[in-house]
């Protein structure tokens, strides 16, 4: 998946800020990333989008923990890509991203997306993700899966809405993300993630 957030940078282990998710330099749409003042993309990644609810049955022959794995990679990457479909009109109440996100990751999406609209400015970009799971739990009916990224954010950026031009000079880059995510109500959404520093992974 590739799309452009921008972020005043800064981006925490722990949950990417609402201001860092508006700008999430290069993930987010994007995507938005909060952490520092950054955003990050609502529908996939570039190289996948789609709007599909994360499967919650195994297929034939598949393991239950191998199903939700395969599962919560996709809600990780829909979330991306709902936040890059949102970013590129600074909308927070796009609807995609209550589909993908819940909890803390879908405030922070909003959050950092509200932020760049007041600031009139917008996620332009790809964004490229190569998320994989850490671990899954519990491992006989796994409900949470903690998930592991590189997001590259080098062409995913922050733009003046008005004029087009780049909202500041700070570079994208590799950015390590950390995310959870969980079994709600039958379907797979993020419910945290985590941005850090570029050049982290």
């Amino acid at each position: 998946m590739t799309m452009k957030v921008r972020t005043t940078q800064r981006m925490s282990t722990a949950a990417v800020s609402g201001s860092r998710a508006a700008r999430l330099a290069g993930l987010t749409i994007g995507l938005c990333l909060v952490a520092g003042g950054g955003g990050c993309g609502g529908s996939e990644p570039s190289e996948s989008r789609s709007s599909t609810s994360s499967p919650s049955l195994p297929a034939p022959g598949q393991s239950p923990s191998g199903a939700a794995d395969d599962a919560a990679l996709l809600a990780y990457r829909q979330m991306w890509a709902a936040y890059a479909k949102a970013g590129a009109a600074a909308d927070p109440d796009e609807p995609e991203l209550a589909r993908h996100a819940t909890g803390q990751a879908l405030s922070t999406l909003k959050s950092g997306l509200a932020k760049l609209r007041k600031d009139g400015e917008v996620i332009k970009g790809e964004y490229k993700s190569d998320p994989k799971v850490v671990v899954a739990s519990p491992s006989t009916a796994p409900s949470t899966v903690s998930v592991q990224d590189c997001l590259n954010t080098t062409r995913f950026l922050t733009y003046k809405a008005a004029t087009g031009a780049l909202a500041d000079d700070i570079p994208g880059g590799n950015r390590a993300v950390r995310a959870t995510v969980v079994r709600d109500g039958g379907i797979w959404k993020v419910s945290s993630f985590g941005v850090q520093a570029v050049g982290t992974c």
